[in-house]
């Protein structure tokens, strides 16, 4: 399926456009175009909208995660992905097959997810050091860089868009 179909059929999904309204509210909006696009094993496309969060604090939304069934043509679900120390539930559940697709095939797909996890942590203990040495909002552009750089590493690299 064509890629620009499958933005599409995220971006006008329910599910998407009540977490983008729900982060609205707040003053949190979804960029027009992802960030990262990867197509996953058994049909799934992952995709990632970042939002347009600058000055991060714990809890602040910076993407939203979406997948998208092929064979069925639906988004699945749209979860905010937030700053901080934390990885979404999902992630943590990643031995349970039928609520993970993977990142990458096997193995290495479940390495790279606990990769990311301990880089997560790791990350937020660096963003607090960086906020009181150079202020948030240059701690905060280096932990949205190094964030996507290390989403596209989980899902093998090369999927930033």
């Amino acid at each position: 399926m064509e890629r620009e179909k499958i933005i599409e059929g995220v971006r006008t999904s329910a599910c998407f456009e009540a977490e983008a309204a729900y982060l609205a509210k707040s003053g949190i909006h979804m960029a027009p175009r992802p960030r990262l696009f990867k197509e996953l094993e058994r049909g799934k496309v992952r995709v990632f909208f970042p939002t347009d969060a600058r000055l991060i604090e714990a809890g602040v939304t910076v993407a939203l995660v979406c997948l998208y069934d092929l064979k069925d043509e639906i988004n699945l679900y749209a979860h905010a992905v937030l700053a901080g120390p934390d990885v979404n539930p999902s992630l943590k559940s990643q031995f349970l097959p039928a609520l993970q697709a993977m990142p990458q095939p096997g193995f290495i797909g479940a390495l790279a997810v606990v990769k990311f996890i301990s880089w997560k942590e790791a990350a937020w203990a660096k963003f607090l050091t960086d906020e009181l040495e150079m202020g948030t909002e240059r701690a905060s552009a280096m932990w949205l860089e190094n964030f996507w750089k290390a989403l596209d590493r989980m899902y093998g690299g090369g999927n930033l868009v």
